[in-house]
């Protein structure tokens, strides 16, 4: 009978240690884990502190010559080009953040033609993260294309 009792212990013992594994394990999952940031602060002050609606906004009503320095293009034709390329880049707003405009990214994808900028300097005259400017710089480029395809001429 000794060892049935001791057999008994055991499995009381190791029970017992499995339940507080388990408790141990639900407490865990239970606990919510703090959430990073969806948008960042400084994202965030974009339309307010960006290049697009200061810089450029000034150069574009007061001084054209440096506004057609910086894209390399005057403000019409921003614009016209801009209308073209629209359709291709827009996307919609959502509940959780708003979107890059189309004219936010046309600017950042001119600029990055025009001067060869790092995505780092478009990051922070833009307040547009780099990773952001990486995913849809290909996009932009290839809306251009598509809509200027009749006025590029390639040598063969």
């Amino acid at each position: 009978m000794a060892a049935n009792e001791l057999v008994r212990e055991g499995v009381v013992v190791i029970c017992d240690y499995l339940i507080k594994e388990c408790q141990h394990i639900l407490e865990k999952s239970n606990k919510r884990r703090k959430r990073r940031l969806w948008v960042k602060p400084w994202i965030m002050r974009r339309n307010t502190l960006g290049a697009s609606n200061t810089l450029l906004v000034e150069w574009k009503s007061e001084d054209l010559d440096k506004y057609k320095n910086h894209l390399r293009m005057s403000r019409e034709q921003f614009f016209e080009l801009l209308s073209k390329v629209k359709p291709y880049i827009e996307k919609q707003d959502t509940n959780m953040r708003e979107c890059i405009s189309a004219h936010v990214k046309v600017q950042i994808t001119l600029r990055y033609l025009a001067a060869g900028d790092s995505f780092g300097s478009l990051e922070a005259l833009y307040l547009v993260p780099r990773t952001t400017i990486s995913k849809f710089l290909p996009e932009v480029l290839n809306a251009m294309y598509l809509s200027l395809v009749d006025f590029i001429k390639v040598r063969k």
